[in-house]
């Protein structure tokens, strides 16, 4: 079995998210960025994250460069995944390291598309009337992000939306931040890869953004954080009934009661 599950707003939280949801249960950095705490995760989490770590195959699955999943202590000095996936799918680390199978199919599919980071990075800036206030961020040859103030406008959203799709790529906004990714790097066919590689047949899923949809519905069995962004309109898909912090808890418990430990993993 595998437990695949996103981190940031669904087993992780910044200090903003905590705020929104303010508990009164002990929490604990697990993140530490120039001097300062800026992920959490409740003691009861970390706990139970361990235990389940213990019983099946937990896989970090994230948006985050390889780089930036790197800071997070928990999975450096507690608990050391054998896979981690980074960079929305483009990146499969394994033992720490970029497994290069993985590596060259994604390459290739990029070699092979009709649009390259550089024609969306431009097709961005000619954007009339766009609101650029922060520089247009290119994560290696994978995708392209932009952190936005003011936020964009309904209107802006769908033409965004329209020509990312016109170019085969999706366009998703995550807060402040929004994206432009390749619909062949996601989360689940990097997760898929995994579990074909090591015989594994029944995988269970975590995500709180549109991004992680494609995880929740491939999956045996998903949960969407009931404050996620993805709750909107995929929360017939699976949703927890605690919200903030503490839906990692109620996501990791419920995963934990799913395991079958009386019959053998299918080979």
């Amino acid at each position: 079995m595998i437990f695949a599950s996103d981190l940031d707003g669904t087993l992780i939280y910044s200090n903003r998210r905590l705020g929104r949801n303010p508990v009164s249960v002990p929490v604990r950095s697990v993140e530490v960025y120039n001097g300062k705490e800026i992920s959490f995760m409740t003691e009861k989490a970390i706990t139970l994250l361990r235990e389940l770590a213990d019983e099946m195959m937990f896989v970090p699955v994230t948006t985050r460069t390889a780089e930036q999943y790197n800071r997070i202590s928990l999975f450096r000095e507690e608990i050391r995944p054998t896979y981690a996936i980074t960079s929305n799918g483009a990146v499969v680390l394994k033992d720490g390291n970029v497994d290069m199978q993985w590596q060259d199919y994604v390459r290739a599919k990029i070699d092979g598309s009709t649009a390259s980071v550089e024609d969306v990075k431009r097709k961005i800036e000619e954007t009339p009337g766009a609101l650029l206030t922060e520089p247009i961020h290119v994560v290696d040859r994978f995708f392209v992000y932009m952190i936005i103030k003011p936020p964009l406008s309904p209107e802006r959203i769908k033409d965004y939306s329209r020509w990312a799709a016109e170019y085969g790529w999706i366009f998703s906004v995550q807060g402040r931040k929004v994206y432009f990714i390749p619909s062949f790097i996601n989360k689940w066919d990097a997760v898929n890869y995994v579990a074909e590689k090591e015989g594994k047949k029944t995988v269970f899923t975590a995500g709180d953004s549109n991004l992680d949809v494609c995880l929740i519905e491939h999956a045996k069995f998903g949960l969407i954080p009931r404050h996620g962004e993805a709750a909107v309109n995929f929360g017939h898909l699976g949703l927890t009934k605690k919200t903030g912090v503490l839906a990692a808890e109620e996501i990791i418990e419920t995963i934990l009661s799913m395991r079958l430990p009386s019959i053998p993993e299918i080979r």
